[in-house]
């Protein structure tokens, strides 16, 4: 979403502090405007606790079978419990207006810090990543892809701790012919080569994502940096980015593999799930992969035909 589209709809749904939507929700202060909505924190006055309260962008509701679609996966992606994940409290209606409640995360976003800083201290890359990784295993456990997974939906607490928000609000739209300017499925900057593909997208599209961010958290870069999206998408396509250690040199060499496992172009080669990058994490240890080469293949089938 442009700055001006992003103005454009905050102006035409700016609420006031003190406002009250659907009888029970009292609006304290703007936290932000995205290609979904506006978000406000606010006070649940039927809980009594403060949470994120976002405002979905009005055409969501244009037409029922698209929205009844949208209902569901976020009922579905309310069924993930983890402490990483931020959770959804409700989904409910104010006059023409649709409204998510869900977990308050008192911090910033991620892609917020790493404009700030730039290249984050691998401590803290490293944390962040295995929180990630995380929330992933506990959503695909359920079966839910996040499908949209940016700096932007990590939202990182006061501690330092990562939160996974919008699981379940990229595959709505997937299907729901709402994909105009502003609704893109999967921002094109975290695109997994088999989304950009046009092909299905599965955890490990969830994964390719989580390995962009770990290389934009280490380096301060992203792969293949400086060309227009098309041609950023068409080299992520066709081939692995550089090691990380090129840009970062004491980058350790576990770490290395971990992004390399992670941004391979085929989904068959990467690493096969969030639960192997927690592992990988936890024993700083990743295997060098075994793939056979064509004089591998023939060696084998001579062997097979000579026995």
């Amino acid at each position: 979403m442009t700055d001006a589209t992003a103005t454009g709809l905050y102006q035409a749904h700016a609420l006031a502090p003190g406002s009250v939507l659907a009888g029970r929700f009292r609006i304290e202060s703007l936290l932000g405007v995205g290609g979904m909505g506006v978000v406000y924190r606010a006070h649940d006055t039927a809980l009594g606790i403060d949470i994120a309260l976002k405002l979905l962008r009005p055409e969501l509701a244009a037409r029922a079978d698209a929205f009844e679609r949208f209902r569901q996966e976020l009922l579905t992606a309310r069924q993930v419990s983890s402490p990483r994940v931020v959770r959804i409290h409700d989904l409910v209606r104010h006059d023409t207006q649709w409204l998510i409640s869900m977990d308050l995360i008192d911090g910033e976003a991620l892609d917020k810090r790493l404009d700030r800083d730039g290249a984050l201290p691998f401590d803290d890359a490293i944390r962040i990543a295995r929180q990630i990784a995380e929330g992933l295993a506990a959503a695909h456990a359920r079966g839910v892809i996040h499908r949209d997974l940016k700096p932007a939906n990590v939202l990182i607490d006061r501690q330092g701790d990562a939160y996974i928000s919008d699981f379940g609000v990229a595959r709505s739209l997937a299907g729901s012919g709402l994909t105009q300017t502003g609704a893109i499925v999967g921002t094109p900057d975290y695109l997994s080569p088999e989304q950009a593909r046009g092909e299905g997208a599965d955890a490990r599209s969830d994964l390719y994502s989580l390995g962009l961010i770990l290389h934009e958290m280490l380096t301060g870069k992203m792969p293949f940096d400086g060309g227009t999206v098309g041609e950023v998408l068409a080299q992520r396509m066709s081939r692995t980015p550089p090691p990380v250690s090129r840009l970062r040199a004491d980058t350790p060499q576990w770490l290395v593999r971990l992004v390399d496992r992670l941004l391979r172009s085929q989904p068959a080669h990467r690493i096969g799930s969030a639960d192997e990058v927690i592992r990988a994490i936890d024993t700083r240890h990743v295997p060098r992969d075994w793939r056979p080469t064509r004089a591998m293949w023939i060696g084998a089938a001579s062997a097979a035909a000579l026995a």
